[in-house]
């Protein structure tokens, strides 16, 4: 608001001066030539009134400016034949009569009356001043040009303050443009102002055939000035319809990738109830079938056949508990990435002895080969760290064949600690690496549903060691004949672990007393 009042005061400020300094030049050379003005012809009325007509027929351009060059070049050939005072005194009063007829303000009106005449006031003293003489002849060319370029000129400044004053508009740019459109008119109107005045002074009822060429350059102007604008509205039109067109292009492409996840979402769902269905009714089924046979037959079982009967029930019940722990740690994940909180310092190596033995506890068919020779001090929570390699020992018990040996290693890797769990499987593919951590996910469905499972194992694994720092990846086997190497690396701590003398690098110490 405040800089918008900044520049009206600066327009009006502006609109002022200028007016002051061109009607006090008027009346300037009009008091030099007063003797003068009284003495003048027929042919000289006739051109001032052509001026006045074609003043008041203006080409409107854009921001409510006009130009009208056909007006100019009736004033120079009367700045030819009469001199500076009458050519700008019958501009100005062209000017007025024009402007009353369509009513502008009294600001403009002076405005306009001040500007033209300081321009013909200008471009008649520099004729003048470069020895430009009446009649004109071929040695006054040089200065009729000079005072043209003048004429030209400063009107282009002159207008195009103002519409950067009042519009906001960049001068340079508008004075660019505007040169490029009127340049050429002006330089015919400038060319047929000494032919109107020769014409004129052989005889006053062929000023009209004169006046003829001027009118059709006028209208051609007119043309092509509409023309201008429209093509700068049809650019812009364009330009918006290029807009919309890549805007509409990204929604249809969002559309379609909504529908595709969409479609994604829907076949998950479907192959999530498909296998939680069949993996949770084979522990049922089994746990179910135990008790019904316990209870419909108990008096004619042996005690060791009731036994293995309750056996199996806790078995199935166990395994059934498993899978549902699992639905639901995933969907625990999928709605929060872990909770950060505080890790406690622990050593990793001692954790994976853990999980090794409980492997061997959970597999008691399987070797569990475990390689750990230094301690591993990293932040992490515990249970955390032995439900990702639980996970990952459980993987590879059901793929290795029967008889080979599952290895854990933990071990360093420059700063970080690397827990490795190596089958002697089918392995990996390679673009499979990364698909296996997703949600329900099974490469193998023959060995999966030997074991059971619903593919969540290794994308809980995947969250749990993100949630504790960490990463999780498949690794490339650190000997001949090993099938699949996941890894888990997390990195190490700096300070020592509670209740032992190490430091990060697993040296020992002596603490003080």
């Amino acid at each position: 608001m405040v800089a918008q009042h900044r520049s009206s005061v600066a327009l009006h400020a502006y609109a002022l001066a200028v007016s002051a300094a061109g009607l006090g030049s008027l009346a300037l050379v009009a008091a030099r030539d007063r003797a003068t003005l009284p003495d003048r012809s027929l042919v000289f009325w006739v051109l001032a009134a052509c001026l006045a007509v074609t003043e008041s027929l203006p080409i409107v351009l854009r921001q409510g400016t006009w130009i009208s060059t056909t007006a100019e070049a009736i004033a120079f050939a009367i700045l030819l034949g009469w001199g500076t005072a009458p050519a700008a005194l019958a501009m100005v009063a062209g000017l007025i009569i024009a402007d009353l007829l369509r009513r502008v303000s009294v600001e403009r009106l002076l405005f306009n009356a001040g500007q033209y005449g300081l321009l013909m006031v200008a471009a008649g003293s520099v004729y003048e001043l470069l020895g430009g003489g009446r009649p004109l002849t071929a040695r006054d060319l040089p200065a009729f040009a000079a005072a043209a370029l003048v004429f030209f000129l400063g009107n282009l400044v002159l207008v195009g303050v103002v519409t950067s004053l009042a519009y906001g508009r960049d001068f340079l740019a508008d004075l660019k443009e505007i040169l490029r459109v009127e340049a050429w008119p002006y330089l015919v109107m400038f060319g047929m102002a000494p032919i109107l005045l020769t014409v004129a002074e052989r005889s006053v009822a062929l000023v009209p055939l004169a006046v003829l060429p001027l009118v059709a350059v006028f209208r051609t102007l007119k043309a092509a000035v509409e023309a201008d604008e429209h093509r700068v509205v049809a650019e812009r039109a364009a330009a918006v319809a290029e807009a919309l067109a890549a805007e509409q292009a990204r929604l249809v492409e969002v559309e379609h990738s909504l529908v595709e996840k969409l479609q994604e979402s829907d076949r998950l769902k479907d192959d999530l109830l498909a296998t939680v269905s069949h993996e949770l009714r084979t522990p049922l089924a089994g746990l179910l079938g135990a008790l019904a046979t316990l209870s419909g037959r108990g008096e004619a079982l042996s005690a060791t056949q009731r036994n293995e009967l309750v056996a199996m029930a806790g078995r199935q019940g166990s395994r059934l508990r498993e899978l549902i722990e699992q639905l639901l740690l995933a969907a625990r994940f999928e709605h929060a990435r872990g909770e950060d909180g505080d890790r406690p310092a622990v050593d990793a190596a001692v954790l994976a002895g853990q999980a090794a033995a409980a492997a061997k506890v959970s597999h008691p068919h399987r070797s569990v080969v475990l390689d750990a020779s230094t301690a591993l001090p990293v932040r992490a929570a515990p249970e955390a760290l032995l439900q990702v390699l639980g996970n990952l020992l459980d993987n590879a018990a059901k793929y290795s064949p029967d008889g080979t040996p599952i290895r854990l290693e933990a071990n360093r890797a420059g700063a970080l600690a690397v827990l490795a769990v190596e089958d002697a499987g089918p392995g990996v593919p390679g673009p499979e690496r990364d698909r296996i951590f997703e949600r329900f996910t099974q490469l193998d469905s023959g060995a999966t549903r030997r074991a059971g499972g619903v593919g969540l194992g290794l994308y809980i694994a995947r969250q749990l060691a993100q949630a504790q720092g960490g990463e999780l990846l498949v690794g490339e086997p650190a000997r001949p004949g090993a099938g699949a190497r996941f890894e888990l690396r997390l990195p190490l701590a700096d300070e020592a672990l509670p209740g032992t003398g190490q430091d990060q690098h697993g040296q020992a110490y002596d603490r003080p007393a």
